[in-house]
């Protein structure tokens, strides 16, 4: 009997292939992980930089007797404080 060989080439070929789409599927789940990283890292950027700082009200000309000073706080953010 003689034995049955297989076609090396069409073997490497449907490997060609799967390799491809893995190789998409990888790349698409790196994308996704970078994207949700950077999601952070931006709000993270704005926060830092004064962006991402409270709505800023009008006080109450009674609850300062003394008037009101509008300066930036420690975080970098605008605000109304009450003159010493």
């Amino acid at each position: 009997m003689t034995k049955r060989r297989t076609n090396t080439k069409q073997v490497k070929n449907t490997f060609s292939s799967w390799n491809f789409i893995l190789f998409l599927t990888l790349a698409f789940i790196l994308l996704v992980v970078v994207l949700t990283l950077m999601k952070n890292v931006t709000q993270d950027v704005r926060s830092k930089a004064g962006f991402a700082c409270p709505t800023l009200t009008l006080p109450r000309a009674e609850d300062c007797a003394t008037g009101w000073i509008y300066k930036r706080n420690t975080d970098g953010c605008l605000g109304f404080f009450c003159n010493p």
